[in-house]
């Protein structure tokens, strides 16, 4: 059956399923789990990253200023290198990428702590 996925927190989740497919209730957990901070990277993390003027163009980073969610994240990651269940998972690709792309796109941003 053909279907179409679009938009990355999407295709991160079918990703994730597709990996976790037969897993049992462990799998459903770590799937909830990276489900969320696909979300929370899509809706939170993204407006945090880029600053848009009313018509929708970048000007900006949020991660100029401190940002108690940013703070959040960091104190998690000081734990462990990776989102969920300690090992490397689609939540690490959806949060960094957001980070690489401010990197990227602002290169006098200092994200190393």
């Amino acid at each position: 059956e053909k279907i179409m996925v679009f938009e990355s927190g999407a295709i991160l989740n079918y990703l994730q399923s597709a990996a976790d497919e037969g897993r049992g209730p462990k799998g459903d957990a770590k799937r909830a789990a990276v489900a969320s901070w696909v979300a929370w990277a899509n809706a939170s993390l993204d407006p945090i990253c880029f600053l848009e003027t009313p018509e929708g163009k970048v000007y900006d980073t949020g991660l100029r200023n401190p940002n108690r969610r940013i703070d959040t994240l960091n104190t998690l990651l000081s734990q462990s290198p990776h989102l969920v269940q300690g090992k490397f998972s689609l939540a690490d690709v959806a949060v960094a990428s957001y980070l690489l792309y401010v990197i990227q796109f602002f290169p006098d941003v200092e994200l190393y702590q």
